[in-house]
């Protein structure tokens, strides 16, 4: 059963209009730029095919003219979505190729008007959407099969326009804008309804995925000081453990007197600041938490337990400075090794609690490394010294 090129107008007018309403929506919700981008592409997509019935009444400028302006300028949209997806910015040269692509479709005295139109309107969305891809690639936003689908759907419709521009002299292609008839004309609206469906697809996946990320920074993160909590420290360290390194415990040393003498509000800032103080001063391979109240857990991987406990002297005497004269909130760290290959954190933070015990009872304001489980005491979980109490 054949199609007429005014029924599959209709459809990809109607699948472009849904498309365009489901994410004006979901971007009214999230505020995620790329989703608006897209958005107003498809709705681009909209103006043209209910302009494009005007061509059969004789009207050029909008029938013809603004109904296939309006091809470019979506998938020049959907450019800007491709960019904004991958957090990359588009030369500001790139802004001006759709005023210039409907210039040169305007141009008179260019040899056949349709056959013309037709050149520029397809060479310019081969661009388009060849660069849409490449922004993608060169971001490496790929890891996603959401993203791989935009990529190659992207790369498959560029490549089909670059074919298009390059038979539209081709005698029989193109014959008669104003009628559909060209043997190309009918397939390019397959094709296009086609994309449509896969554009919509492939977004509706990579909002998923951007929910799910989101869903799971927020049950992982701290919501005070934007660090991780401890079950995303838990989740983050599964395969960095095993690397081996060190562990660093943080406690702030009499954190509850600050509260209690300055307000809740004072000691929430004090949290931040050392969360602060930690994100400059550790190295850019170390995952910090905060476990709960004023008790922080650094992992240190493949750094020895000699150089953590250097680094742990530096950071309490680095934020004793920074508190100024008054001295108020130092920290006591107990440091501990992680052995590679280790699937358990437990010992490693059993060992450094005692480190920090011993850290307040020498005086606070310092840190120390306290010695091994034995392998009976590792297995039973008993110590030695008593969990270092807040303070």
């Amino acid at each position: 059963m054949s199609v007429d090129a005014q029924t599959m107008l209709l459809l990809s007018n109607a699948i472009a209009f849904v498309a365009a309403t489901f994410l004006l929506i979901e971007w009214r919700s999230l505020r995620e730029r790329f989703l608006l981008s897209f958005a107003l592409g498809f709705l681009c997509i909209v103006v043209g095919c209910t302009l494009a019935p005007l061509r059969q009444s004789g009207d050029f400028l909008l029938g013809v003219w603004l109904s296939n302006s309006m091809v470019p300028l979506a998938h020049f949209m959907f450019l800007l979505g491709a960019a904004s997806f991958a957090q990359r910015r588009l030369s500001p040269a790139w802004f001006a190729a759709p005023l210039l692509c409907s210039a040169l479709m305007a141009i008179p005295g260019l040899g056949d008007r349709d056959q013309v139109m037709s050149l520029f309107n397809a060479a310019f969305v081969a661009v388009f959407c060849l660069r849409a891809a490449g922004v993608l690639l060169e971001a490496r936003r790929t890891t996603g099969s959401e993203t791989r689908t935009l990529v190659a759907t992207f790369v498959v419709h560029g490549s089909f326009y670059a074919v298009k521009a390059g038979c539209a002299f081709v005698p029989g292609a193109f014959v008669d804008l104003s009628s559909y008839s060209g043997v190309l004309i009918p397939i390019s609206l397959f094709e296009g309804i086609l994309v449509e469906v896969a554009l919509a697809m492939s977004i509706a996946g990579a909002l998923r995925r951007r929910r799910e990320e989101r869903a799971t920074r927020l049950a992982e993160s701290d919501p005070l000081t934007g660090l991780l909590n401890r079950r995303g420290f838990e989740a983050r360290t599964r395969d960095v453990q095993q690397q081996g390194g060190s562990l660093l415990l943080i406690d702030i040393d009499n954190f509850k007197t600050i509260n209690d003498c300055f307000g809740h509000q004072d000691g929430d800032r004090l949290l931040v600041d050392l969360s602060a103080f930690l994100a400059v001063r550790l190295p850019a391979s170390a995952v910090t938490a905060r476990l709960g109240g004023d008790e922080f857990v650094v992992l240190l991987p493949r750094i020895d337990e000699g150089r953590s406990l250097r680094l742990a002297e530096d950071l309490c005497t680095g934020f004793a400075i920074r508190q100024g004269a008054d001295n108020c909130g130092t920290l006591s760290i107990g440091c501990a090794p992680v052995l590679p290959g280790v699937q358990d954190l437990s010992p490693a933070m059993r060992q450094a609690d005692r480190g920090l015990y011993e850290a307040k009872s020498k005086g606070r304001n310092r840190a120390c490394l306290a010695p091994c489980f034995s392998g009976s005491e590792a297995r039973a979980g008993i110590l030695p010294y008593p969990i270092a109490a807040s303070g």
